[in-house]
């Protein structure tokens, strides 16, 4: 071989050695944990997106709640409650976008509004990865229905998105009897 092929094959595999720590990192080869569990009654602050799917919207709406966590002006879990499956083919889409609240007594800023949402028996995703290597949502939400079929169990339309660290997202729809 020549010197030059040695050495271009010995950077690609350094480069790959590189980009599967970087991956493994980020926690890309942890598998989605399903369970069966009863949520407490949460209490969100944010804002309300109802209307045609727009990522720009609905990601200009998220970064501006994220920032108030960020800030430190709400204290909490950044979530996203979809009132109807986000995987849904409707051309619509009806989400709130907020903040579960660490304690009911916080400070809220103005211009946020209030949603509750009751304590339920529901089937839980946990993804232990980084947002950039995790399972995309219709994926998990996949798992999710398949975990109910086998329980033999009915969900909700709605859907709990949190957003607990970096490296952790828990996906939560009730269970309906």
């Amino acid at each position: 071989m020549k010197k030059v092929q040695i050495i271009s094959l010995g950077a690609f595999v350094f480069v790959l050695v590189i980009l599967g720590s970087i991956y493994i990192q980020l926690g890309g080869n942890q598998e989605v944990s399903i369970s069966q569990t009863h949520t407490p009654t949460y209490y969100l602050v944010g804002k309300k997106y109802e209307g045609k799917r727009s990522k720009k919207a609905v990601k200009n709406l998220m970064d501006e709640i994220a920032d108030l966590v960020k800030t430190k002006q709400v204290n909490g879990i950044f979530a996203v409650y979809h009132f109807m499956n986000p995987d849904s083919e409707q051309d619509t889409l009806n989400t709130f976008i907020g903040v579960i609240l660490a304690d009911t007594l916080s400070k809220v800023p103005v211009g946020l509004e209030s949603q509750r949402i009751p304590a339920s028996e529901a089937v839980r995703a946990t993804v232990g990865s980084h947002w950039l290597v995790s399972p995309n949502p219709a994926e998990v939400s996949e798992k999710i229905k398949a975990f109910a079929k086998k329980k033999q169990l009915s969900l909700s339309e709605k859907v709990l998105e949190k957003y607990n660290q970096d490296k952790e997202i828990i996906t939560e729809i009730a269970i309906q009897y």
